[in-house]
């Protein structure tokens, strides 16, 4: 156990030795970290990242060096993905991996890779993983607790809400998308027909109004 009190130039136990030593290797094992964007590719999904912690040198708390070429992670699977608007300035998560990923990045590697040396959770194998990296007093603004709500804005005022039971709102520049639609359907139920001469002259309804009502009415039921 450390603490003996003979770590010094001259006074020193075996077993302080090994607990520095230790304490050093747990330090230099870096872990998941909060980082900002320096700059985006979007042709290579790579980014010029900063990490946000820093490490204590000397006692003096030191900025971790820029990140190149780091692979930024999106949700991708069956063919499908979902991308965002990487700006300079957003927050992301570094993530390490256990053992060098260069062989992997390099060929593919979709049957297994080896490793090209013995490094592992090493800073120049992270990757960044769009999961958000601010602090507790940056939260999500205007958080919805009852609805999934896919955001196209920082505020929330803009994109796509779904609840459990079926219910969508699609909020764009001009307003709900479900509510601008059951109004052109309710104003289509009203509209009428004026035949100006003949035995059938006069203003009649089309015959498609009781249609259009119940089509009026579903977007109405579905609309958040």
């Amino acid at each position: 156990m450390s603490g003996h009190g003979y770590i010094g130039g001259t006074n020193r136990l075996a077993g302080d030795a090994i607990d520095t030593r230790v304490g050093n290797e747990r330090e230099d094992q870096w872990g998941e970290m909060p980082a900002r964007i320096v700059s985006f590719n979007p042709s290579k999904q790579t980014a010029t990242i900063q990490p946000l912690l820093m490490k204590r040198l000397n006692g003096v708390p030191t900025s971790l060096p820029e990140l190149h070429d780091v692979p930024v992670r999106f949700t991708r699977a069956g063919g499908g993905s979902v991308t965002y608007p990487i700006a300079a300035g957003d927050k992301v998560t570094l993530r390490p991996q256990m053992r060098s990923s260069e062989a992997f990045h390099s060929d593919g590697g979709d049957d297994g890779y080896a490793a090209s040396d013995g490094r592992s959770f090493n800073l120049s194998d992270m990757e960044a993983f769009l999961d958000g990296g601010e602090s507790l007093t940056d939260p999500i603004p205007n958080f919805d607790p009852r609805n999934l709500h896919i955001r196209a804005n920082a505020s929330g005022s803009f994109g796509m809400k779904m609840s459990q039971d079926g219910k969508v709102a699609i909020e764009g520049a001009e307003g709900n998308v479900y509510d601008i639609l059951a109004q052109v359907v309710e104003i289509l139920g009203v509209l009428t027909t004026t035949v100006s001469g003949g035995s059938s002259a006069g203003i009649w309804p089309i015959t498609q109004q009781p249609e259009l009502a119940a089509l009026a009415a579903k977007l109405r039921a579905m609309a958040l």
